[in-house]
């Protein structure tokens, strides 16, 4: 009996969790979505600011990884290409491991590490040294301009952060293959021309939409969730990490059964 109640409170205290972080996503579409309140250019520098911090100051990090990921794919796949029936398969298997899943999926968890638990931190803080009730005690609305702008900045970063990545992944990839086997560059185009659909592309940018809007709803609920300390802070930004990783995960899967299978 009481295995059932702690796993029946465990759910339910997840699914609340799920309730009110979409209540979040919500209120924050509701009030960044609203004409009348005032401070449109606020909000936009907000948002600004977080693209420029998720996006432009993580190429760098963004595109070694993907340069890696393509050669390190490249690699194993010369294993694998006289088993397999020859050169055109290395389009194809780029497409589906790139393109289709490592690509968004290593996104996402780039942006988790490096800007999630920057926004947990930074709004936990602000939780702590009561800036947050400054804010409604002035009759400004701390959703509108703390957490929408958010979600929108992470939601384009890490949509286009995706395709630089996947567009240095396939670079990388091209490279060793022009080492090892001296594969020409019009050959390399012709075969990714043929592996490469338009819902691979849409895919793709579909799945780190998704990303970028989970992993900010996340982050911005667990920050909120601080209240009187601050060691607080590095438990609820763990936190941010682990469940933006779940959801990211479950939400990968889902669209690609969806459109896939």
């Amino acid at each position: 009996m009481d295995i059932l109640e702690r796993t029946g409170s465990a759910v339910w205290r997840d699914f609340s969790h799920l309730l009110d972080m979409s209540t979040l996503f919500l209120e924050s579409l509701k009030a960044g979505l609203n004409k009348r309140s005032p401070g449109k250019g606020l909000v936009f520098d907000v948002a600004m600011n977080q693209i420029l911090f998720t996006g432009v100051e993580a190429m760098t990090i963004v595109g070694v990884i993907a340069l890696l990921l393509g050669a390190a794919t490249i690699i194993e796949t010369f294993s694998l290409v006289p088993d397999l029936g020859g050169d055109p398969l290395i389009g194809k298997i780029l497409v589906v491991v790139v393109v289709r899943e490592l690509g968004p999926i290593i996104t996402a968890f780039i942006i988790i590490g490096r800007s999630g638990t920057a926004i947990s931190t930074e709004i936990g803080y602000m939780m702590v040294n009561h800036e947050i009730q400054a804010l409604e005690m002035m009759g400004i609305n701390p959703i509108r301009y703390v957490v929408f702008p958010r979600i929108v900045g992470m939601s384009v970063a890490v949509f286009c952060l995706s395709f630089f990545f996947t567009m240095v992944a396939l670079f990388g990839g091209y490279m060793v293959s022009r080492l090892i086997i001296q594969y020409p560059f019009t050959m390399f185009l012709e075969d990714l021309s043929r592996a490469l659909g338009f819902w691979d592309v849409a895919v793709s940018g579909i799945k780190c939409f998704f990303f970028g809007i989970i992993v900010a709803v996340i982050c911005c609920y667990q920050g909120f969730s601080v209240r009187f300390s601050f060691t607080e802070i590095p438990q609820v930004a763990t936190r941010a990490v682990v469940w933006s990783i779940y959801a990211c995960f479950a939400v990968n899967i889902i669209i690609t059964a969806f459109f896939y299978i």
